[in-house]
């Protein structure tokens, strides 16, 4: 094979999503919000999904910069829903390019937990019984896992579409908003449920790439750390965040919207199946399965 001796792109077409349609769930707010704006604020046309549509509404108006953030509620958990958000977006623009799958769900934080001399086995089994009732397990499993799966199988005939239309230079892709914590094994987790079901995202999302590898359409996780959200707010404080980020800061729409725009334009058109841990090193500090 020889060397290819093609001209580099320039930044503007190499890192371009102008012209793309994306849809971002739970795009209202936190991370789903940093990934609407990164998109539409560099020409793509972005769907927010949520089940609050006055949420939504509000992102729209405070955060699009071209009237490109199209508010559509939708609820993840619901199969029906989510065929109707692809049929909205069927109808007014006939394809997309990008399937960005974020919502998530954290329930029942786990107290730190007593070793041997603190505590009795007794003790130590109550705590670990009440990691998570099966409808916080459950209902983790359905929005992290569940709805990952419907959602990307109701957007398949839009996204095949997307690539007949051709993409910028890169095909259609799917993205899913796994988590850092879906690869630690520690027991300092905040959320047994949450950790369980953002490991088995990340894996879902590498299955994705297998199953649509024929048909051109990607499939790749980004697994985050700490980042502004409605989850952690009033759960992480700022000395938290210095000691437990070894770069000591919480993540940004920089940090989130590089990664996106690398993700979904011809800057990151080979990638495929993979998995972009975006934490400031957080999860150098734990036993971790990355």
């Amino acid at each position: 094979m020889r060397a290819s001796t093609s001209t580099l792109s320039e930044i503007p077409s190499l890192f371009g999503v102008e012209g793309l349609v994306a849809v971002v769930t739970g795009g209202g707010t936190g991370i789903g919000l940093m990934i609407a704006k990164a998109l539409e604020h560099n020409g793509a046309t972005v769907y927010i999904v949520g089940r609050r549509l006055d949420v939504l509404e509000r992102a729209a108006r405070e955060h699009s910069r071209h009237g490109q953030l199209i508010p559509v509620r939708g609820d993840v958990t619901d199969r029906e829903s989510m065929a109707a958000v692809a049929a909205a977006v069927r109808e007014r623009h006939g394809f997309a390019n990008v399937l960005v799958n974020n919502a998530g769900l954290a329930t029942n934080f786990l107290p730190k937990l007593p070793g041997p001399g603190e505590a009795d086995m007794k003790t130590y089994q109550a705590l670990l019984w009440d990691a998570g009732t099966p409808a916080e397990f459950g209902a983790a499993f359905d929005v992290n896992v569940n709805a990952v799966w419907y959602a990307s199988v109701a957007f398949l005939d839009l996204l095949d579409a997307g690539n007949r239309r051709g993409g910028g230079g890169a095909t259609s892709q799917i993205i899913t908003v796994a988590s850092g914590g879906g690869f630690r094994k520690d027991d300092k987790v905040f959320s047994v449920p949450y950790t369980l079901s953002k490991s088995a995202a990340t894996h879902l999302g590498k299955m994705l790439a297998h199953f649509l590898k024929d048909w051109q359409i990607r499939s790749n996780v980004i697994a985050p750390g700490i980042f502004p959200s409605e989850m952690v707010d009033g759960l992480i404080s700022d000395e938290y965040v210095r000691a437990g980020v070894p770069l000591h800061r919480a993540g940004t729409i920089d940090d989130m919207g590089g990664l996106v725009l690398f993700l979904t334009s011809r800057a990151g058109s080979y990638l495929n199946g993979t998995v972009q841990l975006i934490d400031g090193g957080r999860l150098l500090l734990y036993p971790s399965s990355y």
